[in-house]
């Protein structure tokens, strides 16, 4: 698939089959976000990549617990909140049967001399961005989220990752249960300051469906 296709097609998939990924294709998309640029090419970032039912169940039960009554009392005002908000109330009911779970993780390791931990995130997204474009170019689905933050202790401590390997994202991958389709997003006019800034160019949040 054509990579602007890609991009441009790359919905947020919080609807996932339990059908098996195979490991090639897991294979292809860490590949994938191995090339991503990181400072200084230091290439701090790892990758935890979950597959035992059980350990799944663990993570999967600790992030029901912590988000779903949180999410369940959030406000829909819109058809935007609406969709997200219902997508996220499934996948945290369904995290556990997600084929794959991927944690995109770093340490400090840059620079070499005073490391910090800011170089850390600039490592890890953009390795998180490559998993995700690849992951649609092979007609997979995932979703970017945060949900470690509210499970960070049972995580750590059902895949025994150390107190000084920050994590970044957990990725769940799988086969859409949905369309992927063209997004809308704020166009080129709306974002770009040619040669200084402009003033804002837009309200927040943004009007329309997204």
């Amino acid at each position: 698939m054509d990579v602007f296709e890609a991009m441009s097609t790359c919905r947020a998939m919080r609807y996932l089959r339990p059908d098996p990924v195979d490991d090639e294709l897991i294979e292809q998309i860490i590949t994938a976000a191995t090339w991503a640029p990181s400072p200084g090419n230091s290439q701090g970032r790892d990758f935890v990549v979950v597959r035992d039912a059980d350990k799944k169940r663990r993570i999967g039960d600790a992030v029901e617990a912590a988000m779903a009554d949180r999410v369940a009392a959030m406000e829909r005002p819109d058809r935007t909140h609406r969709l997200m908000l219902d997508g996220t109330a499934h996948l945290i009911e369904t995290l556990k049967t997600c084929p794959v779970l991927v944690l995109v993780c770093g340490k400090a390791v840059y620079p070499y001399e005073a490391p910090r931990e800011s170089f850390v995130w600039s490592s890890i997204y953009p390795a998180a961005q490559n998993l995700i474009v690849a992951a649609r170019a092979l007609g997979l689905g995932t979703v970017f989220t945060t949900f470690h933050g509210v499970a960070e202790a049972t995580i750590r401590d059902t895949l025994a990752i150390p107190d000084d390997v920050l994590i970044g994202c957990l990725v769940p991958v799988g086969w859409p249960d949905r369309e992927f389709g063209p997004l809308e997003r704020v166009g080129y006019g709306g974002v770009v300051h040619v040669d200084g800034w402009r003033g804002d160019l837009r309200t927040y949040p943004p009007t329309h469906d997204e």
